[in-house]
């Protein structure tokens, strides 16, 4: 029995008979994203059953000529009622990038549509019982006069959004209006999709796809399998360009191809102003890094929301005011437990002692966000204080730590590192440098992992220091991520080779 719903009445509760991408596409439409006005509409499985089994497919010499006549016999059942009574009132339709101008023709291109399912499962499987299930519901769109139409996704590595224009053209202003589409329903949807769209009367949505992020090769070839000259010189070429690789790992702010890890600071996307946007940002940009890349650690940093030197911040704000602390809370949940991605840990930011630290990882417990093999809790050592009490902090539970050497620095010599004016006080690192050094052999010692965060890391004489002391990784920002990779690797070079002339 044919089913048909309207695009936007559509809900979770619809996803077994629809489909759940139609249901996303409905969802997208009730929160009020430009969706384009149509039905979904589920195929007639009783009646090509039934029209299948009056045929013989047992026997490949005659598939084709029975395929044909099921096809015949299909396409003159007339048009169902209800099909007739929601199109009907409408003039021309899309349907699978194809503008079509009666329901007649609507009916015969689902059909159409449906039957090519069948043929492909016969092909493979043969005719069986069950056959005709589960085949794709479709989207059918109204349209008046449309001028394009085509694709989008928001590739992650590129950090822009992927516009395919299949028919038409797009003016620059839907350009960065389907832009902004992509980049709210992806939000909406918490999963990055493909979408696609049609502009009629403006840029609307059509239909949502899944999305799935680009592989990329980094290897190269084997020269010994290589067909030709040709392909043994594009070898060469990748061989030659190919980058550094260096032993500490680097930590992108932002998704990006040559990375080993994500390391999101949430106070910089949490914003307490506008508490519903900026949570379905933090969300979206949690989900998305854990997706694009299944493989690698993704670092959250709970908000240390910071209003100068000497206020409360960091953990203890955290513990003091809970419309910043539940929303990480929820997020965390959110993606832990109920996306499963597991590739998503916690950094505890500014803590200035153990008694916080204790009492921020009972808040996270409540949520069941305890450490485990699949969940790393790290904490970032921030003050002198920290790393005079270190051993402390680790009995009290920690996977590994983050050195904000900005702070530490801060702290350290007594100056605010966000004065521009006094800036010239970050280059006076020695004094640091020494008085980090026993903590470096305690987390040494202990076996925990230690990153590096902030500007002064990437001073020579820091960065130096940090690879001498064995450390984990480097947090940088996204412009900073490609070159510091070859940095990372002439420093370590550097170390080997004075290692070996000791």
């Amino acid at each position: 029995m044919l089913e048909i719903l309207p695009i936007k009445l559509l809900s979770n509760n619809d996803a077994l008979i629809f489909g759940k991408l139609n249901v996303a596409l409905g969802k997208l439409a009730r929160a009020g994203l430009p969706v384009a006005a149509g039905v979904a509409v589920t195929p007639p499985e009783l009646h090509l059953k039934t029209v299948l089994e009056h045929f013989d497919f047992g026997h490949k010499e005659i598939f084709e000529q029975s395929l044909n006549l099921v096809k015949r016999e299909i396409n003159s059942t007339p048009v169902p009622e209800i099909l007739a009574k929601e199109a009907g009132k409408h003039k021309q339709f899309f349907l699978s990038g194809k503008i079509i101008k009666s329901v007649k023709d609507l009916w015969l291109d689902l059909l159409g549509i449906w039957l090519d399912q069948v043929k492909q499962r016969l092909w493979k499987d043969g005719f069986y019982q069950g056959i005709t299930e589960d085949l794709d519901p479709q989207v059918v769109i109204f349209v008046k006069k449309p001028e394009a139409y085509g694709s989008a996704y928001f590739d992650s590595l590129q950090d822009d959004s992927v516009i395919s224009v299949k028919h038409g053209k797009l003016r620059p202003d839907d350009l960065k209006k389907l832009d902004e589409i992509v980049m709210e329903a992806n939000k909406k949807l918490f999963i990055p999709h493909e979408f696609e769209w049609v502009v009629d009367g403006g840029v609307k949505l059509v239909k949502v796809l899944q999305y799935t992020p680009p592989v990329i090769l980094n290897a190269v070839k084997d020269p010994s399998r290589m067909r030709d000259s040709n392909e043994l010189r594009d070898s060469s070429l990748i061989t030659q360009n190919d980058r550094k690789k260096s032993a500490v790992k680097v930590f992108s702010g932002q998704p990006m191809e040559d990375c080993d890890g994500i390391y999101i600071a949430s106070e910089k996307i949490l914003d307490l102003n506008k508490p519903k946007e900026s949570f379905e940002d933090l969300l979206w940009k949690l989900v998305e890094s854990a997706i694009t890349f299944p493989d690698l650690p993704i670092l959250l940093k709970l908000a240390d929301k910071s209003e100068g030197m000497g206020k409360v911040r960091g953990a203890l704000r955290l513990l003091h005011q809970k419309s910043l602390l539940d929303p990480l809370l929820d997020a965390l949940d959110f993606v832990r437990h109920k996306k499963n991605l597991n590739n998503v840990h916690i950094v505890v930011p500014f803590v200035r002692s153990v008694e916080e630290l204790i009492q921020i990882k009972r808040e996270l417990a409540v949520k069941k966000l305890m450490r485990k093999n699949s969940l790393q809790i790290w904490m970032e050592v921030a003050t002198p204080e920290n790393i005079i009490n270190l051993e402390e902090y680790l009995l009290a539970g920690v996977d590994g730590v983050v050195l904000n050497m900005d702070e530490l620095i801060a702290h350290f010599s007594g100056f605010d590192h966000t004065e521009a004016e006094l800036s010239f006080y970050k280059r006076q690192v020695g004094g640091l440098l020494k008085f980090l050094g026993d903590g470096l052999k305690l987390l040494h010692k202990s076996k925990k992992r230690f990153l590096a965060a902030g500007s002064i890391v990437l001073y020579p004489e820091v960065l130096d220091f940090l690879v001498e002391k064995g450390v984990y990784g480097v947090v940088v920002e996204r412009y900073e991520a490609l070159p510091v990779r070859d940095l990372l690797y002439q420093v370590e070079k550097k170390n080997i080779f004075s290692l070996g002339s000791n």
